[in-house]
């Protein structure tokens, strides 16, 4: 599949809570997602892109959900999937493109946590994540985060030659700064840790 085929859209708030709840709630696990009010506030702030991946006929194929702060070179990408009955035929890997080429003008990389298949409830699902990534282009860090108590690996989708070119220290305190103005001062120290720090394991913990 091509690009051509698909587009992406920015959707309402309205919108937004339809598909969390219709799609979202079933895709993700719930220590993984956040309170649609969170979403909803960032949304509000201006900090947060949610955006629906459809076919070039309107119908939607899936959706991304990214802190997007403007200003910031890099943008998280928090979530993303396509429908069930859409996998398996390249529009993921059409979707990370097209992700790239929406940001090009505005970010120099969209950093990408896909958890750490050792510690995956399914190692297999967490390894094939990473393949699915590293075949869509994006470039595998060896920056290790543990985010509520899950550890996950980054991922950094380059969208110009200046995110090409920055190193895995820019990258990681990038995300580190997005973390700290996203969570309060010590609730981020809790739950986010990077390098050694991360590596014990916690038990995981959902979203407050």
């Amino acid at each position: 599949m091509t690009t051509t085929q698909f587009y992406l859209q920015p959707v309402s708030l309205q919108q937004a809570q339809q598909i969390y709840e219709q799609h979202m709630t079933r895709d993700f696990p719930p220590a993984e997602l956040k309170p649609f009010a969170m979403i909803r506030q960032g949304m509000q702030q201006g900090s947060y892109d949610f955006l629906a991946l459809y076919r070039a006929d309107d119908t939607l194929m899936g959706y991304a959900v990214l802190v997007a702060e403007p200003g910031q070179p890099a943008a998280l990408l928090d979530y993303y999937a396509v429908l069930p009955q859409t996998r398996g035929g390249g529009v993921g890997a059409a979707g990370l493109q097209l992700l790239r080429q929406y940001y090009a003008a505005q970010k120099d990389s969209i950093l990408i946590e896909s958890e750490y298949p050792a510690e995956a409830p399914d190692p297999a699902l967490a390894e094939r994540r990473l393949g699915f990534y590293t075949r869509g282009g994006a470039r595998k860090t060896s920056i290790v985060e543990r985010l509520f108590g899950v550890r996950y690996t980054i991922f950094s989708l380059d969208c110009s030659a200046q995110g090409s070119a920055r190193s895995e220290s820019e990258l990681e305190q990038a995300l580190q700064g997005i973390y700290r103005r996203m969570i309060p001062g010590t609730v981020c120290a809790q739950a986010v840790q990077f390098g050694a720090e991360a590596i014990p394991y916690r038990p995981a913990v959902e979203w407050g």
